[in-house]
């Protein structure tokens, strides 16, 4: 309600912390139901609507040409929780278009074996770097405003639940770009 020029750059140096402070609050929530949640329901469901529907709420935050999706003709089969699904593809998908090349579509890719894959257009990636990428907290030179909380999510999730994810730079058959594959039914 002030006209005041330096209550107006606190007010918004202050929303912009708690935005911030929301997004760390739910990464570790994500975290917290990885570590802790029942990951498969033993009853299987096609991932496909999942992994459309996750997809299309980044396709209308970010705009058209940011994402890339190709969705197996049929049914991808899994016993793996539907939120869980939810949050292994929403935070590949966060950080594939975080750290991708701007401009860039962000692939994603589901399987008729149960794999998604996403990968984006970008520098490679050093071994001994991506290795770190599934630390807590590890956050890539260029990381803006995430929390470094993404990829540790995905990665215990995997773990837990008894998947293969692998991350790959250069994307394979290509010279540059990162991907990420996650295998959920073994």
């Amino acid at each position: 309600e002030t006209k005041a020029p330096i209550a107006t750059q606190r007010g918004t140096e202050i929303e912009g912390a708690l935005i911030r402070l929301n997004r760390v609050s739910e990464k570790m929530m994500q975290l917290a139901r990885a570590e802790g949640g029942r990951l498969r329901t033993g009853t299987s469901q096609d991932l496909r609507p999942i992994l459309q529907l996750v997809a299309g709420d980044f396709l209308r935050a970010s705009g058209a040409g940011r994402i890339a999706l190709t969705l197996s003709p049929t049914p991808v089969l899994s016993d793996l929780g539907p939120d869980v699904f939810a949050i292994l593809c929403r935070n590949l998908i966060e950080t594939a278009l975080k750290h991708g090349s701007a401009g860039k579509a962000v692939s994603i890719t589901l399987v008729p074996k149960g794999q998604p894959i996403i990968s984006n257009e970008g520098t490679v990636i050093r071994p001994e770097v991506l290795g770190r990428f599934t630390s807590r907290f590890a956050r890539g030179s260029g990381a803006g405003d995430g929390s470094g909380l993404g990829l540790t999510i995905v990665q215990t999730i995997a773990e837990r639940a008894e998947c293969r994810f692998a991350l790959t730079s250069p994307i394979p058959g290509q010279p540059s770009g990162i991907e990420a594959r996650l295998a959920l039914n073994l």
